[in-house]
């Protein structure tokens, strides 16, 4: 078990992307507030209308008042973190609470989303399909990660097994860390794992992805709205 007060620190102010599902919709009622205040008490009041206000939201226990984000944008952070994984697996570095994946290079985003599509397909047993996905970037610091990038050989960078890395992950998230900085093991490049709401912010929809999926792979990725992203359009 690595021992956290041994790792250095990465301090990260840029933008990153992530890429999701496009069928996941916004969550209005982080957009549609600015202070936790008016969140409380709007959810209150439309979740006895609203059946299905819950799963929308999600376990917003799970994201502590302080760590919570609101107003344009805020529901592309908050879901992350309110929806963890529902497979047995989990993610690389958490399991039953939720992290924000993302990465500096958008190239590397779309390469770490196209395995774990294809693995979900697999498993799935899906022959071939197209699956429409988004890119979100939003604004990732000031803020101060834990960095395992120079622990390459370490166990938790097992592609197939995240036992090592998950026991990591509950170490940072019992220490309140905001995340980590690692190096991605589906692309050349580095990713980061972001555990606390507030070190984002900004975020906007970016573009369409189209996946083309055939026998096991992500055979063919197909920009929807052109070769480069920057809409601004949420």
């Amino acid at each position: 078990m690595i021992a956290i007060d041994t790792l250095p620190s990465s301090e990260v102010n840029e933008p990153v992307y992530r890429v999701i599902l496009s069928r996941y919709p916004q969550i209005n009622l982080f957009e549609r507030v600015s202070n936790p205040q008016d969140w409380e008490v709007l959810y209150a009041v439309e979740s006895l209308t609203n059946p299905r206000l819950r799963d929308e939201v999600g376990d917003i226990r799970l994201v502590p008042p302080e760590d919570r984000v609101y107003g344009d944008g805020a529901s592309w952070i908050m879901a992350a973190f309110t929806h963890p994984p529902v497979d047995g697996r989990g993610g690389r570095f958490n399991r039953d609470f939720g992290i924000y994946y993302c990465a500096a290079d958008e190239a590397v985003a779309i390469a770490e989303s196209s395995f774990h599509r294809a693995r979900f397909l697999r498993e799935s047993r899906i022959d071939k399909t197209t699956q429409e996905m988004r890119v979100i970037r939003v604004q990732l610091g000031p803020t101060t990660l834990h960095d395992v990038r120079h622990l390459a050989e370490d166990a938790i960078y097992d592609p197939e097994n995240y036992g090592e890395a998950q026991q990591l992950g509950y170490a940072l998230r019992d220490a309140k860390s905001f995340g980590v900085h690692y190096q991605s093991v589906r692309a050349q490049g580095e990713c980061y794992g972001v555990m606390r709401a507030r070190a984002l912010s900004d975020a906007i929809h970016w573009r369409y992805l189209r996946y083309h999926y055939d026998q096991g792979a992500i055979v063919n990725v197909e920009s929807i709205n052109g070769n480069s992203g920057g809409s601004g359009r949420r």
